[in-house]
């Protein structure tokens, strides 16, 4: 999945997100430099020895005590003089997520300006 979009009214930031779905890596780049290179192999998943309450960012197998993490989250500022805090939230399916579309979110300064749904 790529997303790009513009932060900014007089000090224009060009932001561009690629998620790879197979090979789990995310690579953000503002104004054509890179800020965040990750790769996720798996998704997070939490062991708590004890069943954990679901939410809608976390999924409870079962109450076995294993939690996988639905919603991963990228933060960053732009701007020098116009500063603009943008998030992005990619958020996975509860079952085979590595096949089916995923959601994202695109946040600045705390309210929502797209949403998008791919691969």
């Amino acid at each position: 999945m790529k997303l790009s979009f513009e932060v900014g009214d007089t000090e224009k930031h060009q932001i561009h997100f690629a998620w790879n779905q197979l090979i789990g890596t995310v690579r953000i780049k503002v104004d054509g430099e890179l800020i965040k290179k990750d790769v996720t192999l798996m998704s997070p998943i939490n062991w708590s020895g004890s069943p954990v309450p679901s939410s809608d960012e976390k999924w409870n197998l079962i109450d076995s005590g294993f939690e996988v993490q639905l919603v991963d989250r990228w933060q960053f500022e732009v701007g020098d003089r116009e500063k603009h805090e943008v998030r992005i939230e990619k958020e996975r399916a509860k079952l085979v997520a590595g096949f089916r579309p995923q959601k994202y979110r695109v946040f600045v300064d705390g309210s929502l300006i797209n949403e998008y749904e791919g691969y």
